[in-house]
This record gives structure tokens, C-alpha cells and sequence, in this order.
């Protein structure tokens, strides 16, 4: 599918970090592109997650190691990985669908093939974004270290260090000492660390979204605050959308490209096919940086969080809590990040300054959906990318422009085909 000259814009519906990078990637074509969102760009999901490009997560949630642990994700409020309780009945469907993808060989093959694939241009991309886009103090290149409060935890990660190895994603393995001369104030509770070399992670996660806003508008781009409400289709070519509808009125448009995040299930379901979204809820805490001697993310890895240094503070951000759109917050899994922190830094970070909750979006195979929608020859996708959307951002921006342009996408993006769940 190849877009065809037009005098109006190229619509990207969501001003996230997927959508704002996937814009400025088509302005940089020289096409004309409109961004539509209700909100101001990066004021949701985009705006509270930990900072890190993760280029070392190759698995998807989707398998069976996982499956394994839904029994205890339903009674233990305080695992990493959990059910929002309320939300159990609405998310059977989905849940069916995450077991049948994670009993399948095949169906996990594909996740590591197609998250291996982008994460091997995630770091580049990022590289150049910053480049183009005035990024550059927003962002630092210092690693990120995964620590280990015992060994038994330490050895369960080893086949996935072994799959890092063989995708050429750099690592060390350091002592417990060792993880402490890199980040002072480390419990003596740590036995183990592993430090990622080539990490990037940015200091400000929203401030990055509202730059790249910033960059499109001056470049000639343009903001719509408006929601969507339908799509026009052409009378003539029925799988031709010649206009985005919204409450204040149609924008024409020569292309659509659906980045909405959670959101984007119902915009496919007004296009005619599914995506079948839940919100993988996650959580942070920002605390005042007191006695904070390190300079890079650090994660726990028995405890599913990262402890990342920020421009406006200490962030503690992350663990998983699969729940339905919408429902409220549950705040104790932010008082967890805090009981961590004392845990694993004794000590360090002061005061709470904010709170705050974001529905990452997640398909049931943990895959995003990336290129064309089904059925349609000028609506791309560009969703689903569940906890790693700053990591997958530019270079799904990327693929969006590769598509677009008629070319083939590299083999393993099959598996992230948007017309999968149709």
C-alpha cells in the first residue's frame, strides 16, 4: 500500500510519543501532516513512564513462564505482575486470547522475532530523532543497571541475558560491590548486577513529547485539540478514508495513521476491524532527590520497577496491572514503588511530590500493531505497544514511513500485522 500525492494533510490521530514521533518522521518526507488528540500532546500515557529506551526487552508478556503466574497475579495485590480485581470479568476474552498466545511456540517465536527486529534499530533511531528534533539535554547515554537482591533471582534471567547476547545487546555481569560503585547507596542486600552499556534514557519524558510538538509546529506542522467522533469514507472507494470526523467538524485528509494508544480500539472499531486493547496500568511516584548519588535507571529485577534519576526528581515507575479501560486507581501499588525504594536504596529519595497512574496499551500477544489497517488503502497502525512505547516510538515512526512510501517491512513485522485479530 503506497500513499498517493494529495493536497491534504496526512491525519496522526494521538499526540503520544508514538504519535508525535510518527508525525515529525511523514513531516520529514515532505508531506503535510495534522496531528488530532483532545489532549495537549504527551499529557497521558507518554507522559509518566521510567525514561529508559529498553533495548534489552526482547520477551513478550505473552508466555507460558507468564501464564504460569495468573493464579497468584489474582489473589497477590502486590506481585509485580497483576489483575486489577474489578476488572476480571470484562477481561476474560482477553485473557483467553493471552493463553492461546502464550501455549503456542509459534505465537512467542514471533513476539522475539518481531521485538528483536525493532529493538536492533531502536537505539539509532532514537540517535537521530535527538539529533533532528533538538533533543539532546533531554536525553542521556549512561546505561541502565538491573540489580539482584539474590542469586536464585540473578540465574532466572539467564536465558533472556543469553537471547540479549545473541541479538548483540551489550552487558555486563558485576558483583554486588561492583552494582554499588556504579550506583552509591545500593542496599548490601545486592548480590548481583547487570549493567546494560548502551542505555539511553531521557530525564524528562513529557518535556520530550512536548518538544517534538514544538519542532512540528514550527516546521509547519499542525495541532488539532479536537476527538474524533468517525470517519468519512470516499463514496467511490469504499476502503478510501477521505475524512477524519470530529466534534468540531471533518478534516479532510489524504492518509490516516492510528496512534491512540488504548484508545486506538475504538477508532479501529469505528474503521471496521479489531483491536482488541486492555490497559496495562502502570504507576510512578515522584519523590524529592535526596541523597541520590547515581546518575543512571536501576531496576530491581525481582521486583518489576525502575528507580530512574530525573530533571524534576526521583522517579520510581513501572510494575504490570492488567485491568479494563477507565476504572480507578489503585493507589497502594504506588505505595509498593516506595516500599521498594527503602528496600533497595535505604535512605535515598525524600518527600513525594506526585503520584500518577497511565494505561499503557497491550494486545493479548503482546505485539504492537504496526502498518497497514486491513481493508482500507490509506489508514496505517501504529498501537499496542504496551510497556515499551518510548523504546518502539521512532522506529515505528519509522516503519510508518517505509510503509507509506510502498516499502516492504523487515519479514519479522509480519507478526505485528494489524488485520491479525480481524
Amino acid at each position: 500500500m503506497e500513499l498517493s500525492p494529495s493536497e491534504h494533510p496526512i491525519a496522526v490521530v494521538g499526540a503520544g510519543i508514538v504519535g508525535m514521533a510518527t508525525a515529525r518522521a511523514i513531516q520529514r518526507t515532505g508531506r503535510r501532516v495534522v496531528v488530532i488528540d483532545a489532549v495537549e500532546p504527551g499529557r497521558r500515557t507518554s507522559f509518566g513512564n521510567a525514561g529508559f529506551i529498553a533495548i534489552d526487552h526482547l520477551l513478550p508478556l505473552a508466555r507460558l513462564d507468564i501464564l504460569a503466574r495468573v493464579p497468584k497475579m489474582l489473589v497477590d495485590r502486590n506481585s509485580p505482575l497483576t489483575i486489577h480485581l474489578p476488572s476480571v470479568r470484562g477481561l476474560l476474552p482477553w485473557m483467553l486470547r493471552f493463553g492461546m498466545a502464550s501455549l503456542s511456540y509459534g505465537e512467542v517465536r514471533k513476539g522475539i522475532d518481531a521485538l528483536s527486529a525493532m529493538m536492533a534499530e531502536a537505539n539509532a533511531a532514537w540517535r537521530s530523532e535527538i539529533q533532528y528534533s533538538g533533543l539532546g539535554d533531554l536525553f542521556k547515554t549512561k546505561g541502565a543497571l538491573y540489580v539482584y537482591e539474590t542469586e536464585a533471582g540473578f540465574r532466572a534471567g539467564a536465558d533472556e541475558r543469553g537471547l540479549q547476547r545473541a541479538k548483540g545487546i551489550a552487558h555486563r555481569i558485576l558483583s554486588g560491590d561492583e552494582a554499588r560503585e556504579l550506583a552509591p547507596g545500593l542496599s548490601r542486600q545486592i548480590v548481583r548486577g547487570v549493567h546494560y552499556t548502551d542505555g539511553i534514557h531521557t530525564i524528562d519524558p513529557y518535556r520530550v513529547v512536548a518538544r517534538l510538538a514544538e519542532v512540528f509546529a514550527a516546521e509547519g506542522g499542525t495541532i488539532e485539540r479536537r476527538t474524533v467522533t468517525g470517519f468519512t469514507r470516499n463514496p467511490d472507494r469504499r476502503g478510501h478514508v477521505a475524512a477524519v470526523d470530529t466534534d468540531s467538524g471533518p478534516i479532510a485528509v489524504s492518509g490516516v495513521v492510528i496512534c491512540s494508544g488504548r484508545g486506538s480500539e475504538k477508532l479501529a472499531r469505528m474503521l471496521g476491524f479489531s483491536a482488541p486493547l486492555v490497559s496495562e496500568r502502570g504507576y510512578h511516584v515522584m519523590l524529592e532527590p535526596d541523597n541520590v548519588a547515581f546518575d543512571l535507571p536501576v531496576s530491581p529485577g525481582e521486583r518489576g520497577f525502575f528507580i530512574t534519576p530525573m530533571q524534576d526528581g526521583l522517579r520510581l515507575a513501572g510494575t504490570v496491572e492488567l485491568g479494563l479501560p477507565d476504572q480507578p486507581e489503585s493507589w497502594h501499588r504506588a505505595d509498593i514503588l516506595k516500599r521498594h525504594l527503602a528496600d533497595i536504596f535505604p535512605g535515598v529519595g525524600g518527600a513525594e511530590k506526585s503520584r500518577w497512574m497511565g494505561e499503557r496499551p497491550s494486545l493479548p500477544d503482546f505485539r504492537p500493531a504496526i502498518g497497514p489497517a486491513p481493508q482500507l488503502d490509506n489508514v496505517w497502525c501504529a498501537y499496542g505497544h504496551q510497556h515499551v512505547g518510548l523504546t518502539l516510538a521512532t522506529v515505528t515512526a519509522r516503519m510508518i514511513v517505509k510503509s507509506m512510501e510502498g516499502e516492504p517491512l523487515p519479514a519479522a513485522l509480519a507478526a505485528c500485522d494489524p488485520g491479525r485479530f480481524s
